[in-house]
């Protein structure tokens, strides 16, 4: 058709060329780019990134703000999940979720541009929905998050406001309680415990304190009216809406959108989009690897150093210039058979050792030095020792110390060629006995010599003086 692959090619991959397609702290794809999600929205938070238990104080206020963008990708790198403190995530929850759907918005976007044959959807997010959902509904909690069976029928509901208002009854088949089964607040009140009904009122948004009659007789209500008919007392207050929004108005009834705010708050649904930024982060995790260790590594270098880093990342080291030049140079000079010579498999069917040029040392040479002789050990783990040099040295060396250490057995000249392990054991006892025959005994060996000038043992000379007979 009159195009060549070079001018097809170029046409496509012009973007990429001209910087639309990646920033140039990424590089390509080479490194990610967080700096803008890191100061416009982990610097803002005061409590998930701060590594607070909870408790508050004043001396918590600035932790997020001196928290530097290493430490925050080391942050990624050991998980969210398990290195912030689940009340950190829930005291910041509104800035913690718009935190991880900027995350999740951003690695989707990166991979569709490094991975354009990756659909992550369904090969990324959708297992790691699943997996969650699984666990969440098996325990009511995931790793990183505190595992409250009350929650675990909580785990579908972020679908449910997805999909707009609820039933007329207020419950679903999928999920829930079903109150055709009861006739009256009492039955449900008998049949479902506390818990149960206090994670249903918090599902439909409504009030869940009081007694276990007032959850029962709040959530009966629903049965045969639908949410928006419900009296607004019944419902739940919005946060920081202050007295004057504590119950809606008549006007104001409850309406899908508020329960999908309500809903979208909790602690199934922040988990469950902490898993999908989770599993996000793991496909691109040795990107986040490189990304971790160029910026450690850009602490230290200065601005030369950096635009160095840059041109060479770009356009390569001069050393791979240096080296092509080299090598073409090389085989115009004929060099090019001395290549063939080193690629070429080494003969060796003796199994000789290599020698300082990497080719076997003569035949000769390797009898001489006795290298066809193994001698195991067995003090060693059974390594044969190829030699009669290296055995005699392998005596003094750390493993067979350290075998010797599990013994026992002090590792001296007088074990030096024993690898036999009941040999060793046997001449430890024999030394043993030998050392303790010709250790002095002070109580029957040592003399003492009276005024008279006769040789007694030290026993007899105690027994004299206590009777004063000396």
């Amino acid at each position: 058709d009159g195009y060549d692959i070079a001018s097809l090619i170029a046409n496509e991959t012009s973007a990429v060329r001209s910087g639309e397609v990646f920033s140039p702290e990424e590089m390509f794809g080479k490194y990610l780019d967080l700096v803008p999600l890191y100061e416009t929205e982990v610097r803002h938070m005061r409590h998930a990134f701060a590594n607070d238990d909870g408790s508050g104080g004043g001396n918590n206020n600035n932790l997020a703000s001196n928290l530097s963008y290493l430490d925050f990708l080391s942050i990624l790198a050991k998980g969210l999940n398990t290195s912030i403190p689940e009340a950190g995530k829930l005291r910041d929850r509104r800035k913690y979720t718009r935190f991880l759907r900027e995350m999740e918005k951003y690695l989707t976007g990166f991979l569709k541009r490094t991975s354009p044959f990756l659909n992550v959807s369904s090969e990324v997010i959708a297992p790691a929905i699943a997996s969650f959902e699984k666990e969440w509904a098996a325990k009511g909690g995931v790793a990183g998050w505190e595992c409250r069976q009350a929650e675990a029928s909580m785990v579908l509901e972020s679908q449910d406001a997805k999909g707009g208002l609820q039933s007329a009854n207020g419950n679903d088949k999928g999920f829930g309680i079903d109150l055709s089964k009861f006739a009256t607040s009492a039955d449900l009140e008998n049949a479902v415990s506390g818990d149960e009904l206090k994670s249903e009122l918090a599902r439909l948004g409504l009030k869940c304190g009081g007694t276990v009659s007032d959850r029962a007789a709040r959530l009966f209500l629903t049965k045969d009216t639908p949410l928006d008919k419900l009296p607004p007392k019944v419902f739940a207050k919005k946060k920081g809406g202050g007295a004057k929004n504590a119950t809606p108005s008549a006007k104001e009834k409850t309406t899908g959108s508020d329960l999908t705010e309500v809903v979208a708050g909790r602690r199934v649904n922040i988990a469950r989009l902490e898993s999908i930024v989770s599993s996000l982060l793991d496909q691109v995790r040795p990107t986040l690897d490189g990304t971790r260790r160029r910026v450690e590594r850009r602490t230290t270098q200065t601005e030369n150093e950096r635009d160095q880093e840059i041109d060479e990342e770009i356009n390569g080291t001069k050393l791979d210039e240096s080296n092509a030049k080299k090598n073409k140079t090389r085989d115009g000079e004929g060099g090019s058979d001395d290549e063939d010579e080193e690629d070429t498999p080494i003969y060796n069917p003796k199994n000789v050792p290599l020698g300082w040029d990497g080719k076997p040392i003569p035949y000769w040479l390797f009898k001489l030095h006795g290298l066809n002789h193994f001698y195991p050990c067995e003090i060693c783990g059974n390594e044969a020792y190829r030699g009669r040099r290296n055995f005699e040295k392998h005596f003094t060396e750390s493993r067979h110390a350290y075998g010797m250490r599990c013994l026992g057995i002090p590792n001296t000249k007088h074990f030096h060629g024993v690898t036999k392990i009941a040999d060793a054991q046997e001449l430890w006892s024999k030394l043993k006995t030998v050392l303790e025959s010709n250790q002095f005994d002070g109580v029957e060996e040592e003399e003492y010599e009276d005024s008279n000038g006769n040789v007694i043992k030290r026993v007899q000379y105690e027994e004299l003086a206590r009777q004063g007979l000396l």
